[in-house]
């Protein structure tokens, strides 16, 4: 096997751990095997295919996150576990016709406590949270 196979292979399993969720460091990695790849299939010596990785990584991973924060920033403005304060979502019904609860631009599983039935569009207060699941009531 030639070594621009294995780069291939590294970035590829680097970008499916990626879907994990590493806050974009194994996609910055995986970019970084790819460009080492195409170092190694110039037939360029294993020195300059790690130095082309390292560089390319110590570049892109700052830089992918600040994109991230920059362009895909989080809607939340507070921390749910643990908080004191009553919180207020808006009941919404998915293609699925499953409920949700839209809380600061977020989508959480909703439970009635009393057990209730949800109508889309009502403002309700939430209760607390039991694991990703809200109980509104």
């Amino acid at each position: 096997m030639l070594a621009w196979h294995w780069w291939l292979i590294a970035a590829l399993l680097l970008l499916l751990l990626e879907l994990l969720g590493t806050g974009f460091f194994a996609f910055a990695f995986g970019l970084a095997a790819l460009a080492a790849m195409v170092v190694a299939w110039l037939d360029v010596g294993v020195t300059w295919q790690w130095f082309t990785f390292a560089l390319a990584a110590a570049l892109l991973a700052p830089l992918l996150k600040r994109l991230f924060r920059r362009f895909a920033p989080s809607q939340r403005t507070s921390f749910l576990a643990g908080e004191n304060r009553r919180q207020q979502g808006e009941i919404v019904q998915l293609a699925s016709g499953d409920f949700r609860l839209k809380l600061e631009g977020d989508l959480f599983m909703v439970r009635s406590a009393s057990g209730a039935t949800l109508t889309v569009g009502d403002r309700v207060e939430i209760r607390r949270f039991d694991g990703i699941t809200a109980i509104i009531d």
